[in-house]
């Protein structure tokens, strides 16, 4: 059972029909926040708002199957004619044959269980994966390295670093964030 008011009714139908939000809000009566704010917080416009969108797709595409013949019946009439521009034929085959690649609906996967989830997490037995360290050296597989008495490496800056609100250390007299800071990064 749907709890939307009469305006809220009235924006389900103008948007679901192609209007855009400043209109379906000009149509009901309301500020387009309100609308936005609809969307946002109440569950049943956006049921409505989005079975209005499905319904008014499926209409379009039984009215576009409807269709079908007679528009393949176009196309085999523009391929065929010989005073056919080669962009109005070039655009023709590019319909048909992406119609043609276009890839059957897949089928429904099964649930995602948790057991599923991590038996996929766990690396193979096999598997022999080497992983780089931030200093370049590379380890051994993923399961040593954490077993390894080694920590990795840390990194160590060649200067001190300089903060953003430091003084900049060029000697402007400036703050390290407006003088230099974007330049360094740039070389």
């Amino acid at each position: 059972m749907s709890y939307l008011t009469p305006q809220q009714l009235q924006v389900v139908d103008a948007l679901s029909s192609g209007a855009t939000l400043t209109g379906a809000a000009a149509q009901a009566g309301v500020h387009r926040n309100t609308i936005a704010n609809w969307r946002r917080d109440s569950v049943d416009f956006r049921e409505a708002l989005a079975h209005a969108h499905h319904d008014r797709a499926a209409l379009y595409r039984d009215r576009a199957v409807d269709l079908a013949d007679l528009a393949f019946e176009a196309l085999r009439k523009v391929l065929a004619n010989p005073e056919s521009s080669p962009s109005a034929l070039l655009r023709a085959a590019t319909f048909i044959i992406d119609k043609i690649a276009t890839p059957p609906v897949p089928e429904k996967e099964k649930p995602v269980t948790i057991a599923s989830l991590f038996a996929a997490m766990e690396p193979p037995a096999d598997a022999q994966k080497r992983t780089t360290l931030h200093n370049g050296a590379q380890s051994g597989p993923v399961s040593q390295m954490h077993n390894s008495a080694q920590p990795p490496e840390t990194y160590r800056r060649q200067e001190p670093k300089i903060g953003r609100n430091a003084p900049c250390p060029c000697g402007s007299g400036r703050k390290h964030k407006q003088c230099c800071l974007n330049k360094s990064a740039a070389a």
